[in-house]
């Protein structure tokens, strides 16, 4: 019969050989994923704007303005590439506090909003042109995303009760459609100011016609929607919820093109913009990563993190300057170049 002793040096031989065949086995596992991973880099500059957290911000899709909106509710509005400041708004300016910004396709108009009062401004005097309350279906609801088509004469207006309210300026006409069962977060003009497509808490992004309200289409995923980009010209639709669901859509055949493919669980969407001729996605996370995804293979190109100041530091907006540049508006203040 063996004795403790040589019990003891066998156990421990074959602990030791099948722990060299882990420690092999974890080198290669971790090598295989270094290698999957998308090259990281640098930004090409970097400007914080502000000196304190932002709690909205804009960037016009010509790169030519910038909008931040602090946490002192100090609004400003910021010319790009030069940085330099054109308008400057405090709290006192507001009867009630700011929580939303919004810029017209033209850069000529800037739309703000609280809880339920909107106030427009002229962006080259800065004048103030225009305050008035929203009201939903619900007499206490409050407004959650605002948005402004081309030349800013009609106001998209999404509510936390599912409603949206079209206010057409140039006819002086409001519109309500109940278009969510929850709280719309995001809405956006299509290529035709009388197309909008909007998104909710209720998981659904829905194609519409201003007009009537009537549903063109609807884009379910199973939780809610936290991040959607549209680009109507090369026919793609990316949206994605608050768990791993998510897909990029040709809206007009309603068919899969395909899903962006990464190994973390639970990956959270803050923002997305398709580039390169639909051809691009760019995504940004809760956190700080953004990452550049070949659309038609879902698979990775590179990847960077914003330049962080705060903990919790994320990407506001972003848009693409040229082919081959992105710029991003961080929730730190910061204005930073990516080569693409």
């Amino acid at each position: 019969m063996a004795n403790t002793y040589d019990i003891t040096v066998k156990l421990t031989e074959l602990a030791s050989k099948y722990l060299v065949k882990l420690t092999l086995l974890v080198g290669l596992l971790l090598s295989m994923l270094a290698c999957s991973q998308a090259p990281t880099q640098q930004p090409l500059s970097t400007q914080r704007l502000v000196a304190e957290s932002i709690i909205d911000g804009q960037l016009a899709s010509d790169s030519t303005l910038a909008v931040t909106l602090g946490r002192s509710r100090t609004l400003s509005l910021w010319a790009l590439p030069s940085h330099k400041l054109m308008h400057q708004w405090n709290d006192q300016d507001f009867s009630t506090p700011l929580y939303l910004t919004a810029l017209s396709g033209n850069n000529r108009l800037l739309l703000t909003a609280g809880k339920q009062q909107l106030t427009l401004f002229d962006v080259n005097s800065g004048d103030l042109l225009l305050t008035w309350q929203a009201q939903g279906f619900d007499s206490s609801a409050t407004i959650s995303c605002i948005a402004l088509n081309q030349t800013g004469s009609i106001v998209l207006i999404g509510m936390n009760e599912g409603s949206v309210i079209v206010v057409n300026r140039n006819s002086q006409t409001l519109s309500m459609f109940k278009l969510h069962d929850a709280e719309v977060n995001h809405l956006e003009f299509t290529a035709q100011s009388d197309q909008v497509l909007s998104a909710g808490n209720d998981g659904h992004a829905v194609l519409w016609h201003t007009l009537d309200g009537q549903v063109i289409r609807d884009f379910p995923l199973p939780q809610r929607i936290t991040s959607i980009s549209f680009d109507a010209a090369n026919r793609r639709l990316f949206i994605a919820d608050a768990l791993d669901n998510n897909q990029v859509i040709d809206p007009q055949t309603q068919q899969q093109v395909s899903s962006l493919t990464y190994q973390e669980r639970y990956r959270y969407f803050r923002q997305a913009l398709f580039v390169d001729q639909g051809k691009g996605l760019i995504t940004a996370t809760s956190k700080q990563a953004v990452t550049h995804w070949d659309v038609n293979t879902g698979e990775a190109l590179n990847h960077w993190n914003i330049t962080a100041y705060n903990l919790g530091s994320t990407v506001m907006a972003m848009t693409q300057v040229s082919s081959d540049e992105l710029i991003t508006l961080s929730s730190d203040g910061t204005v930073e170049r990516w080569a693409l």
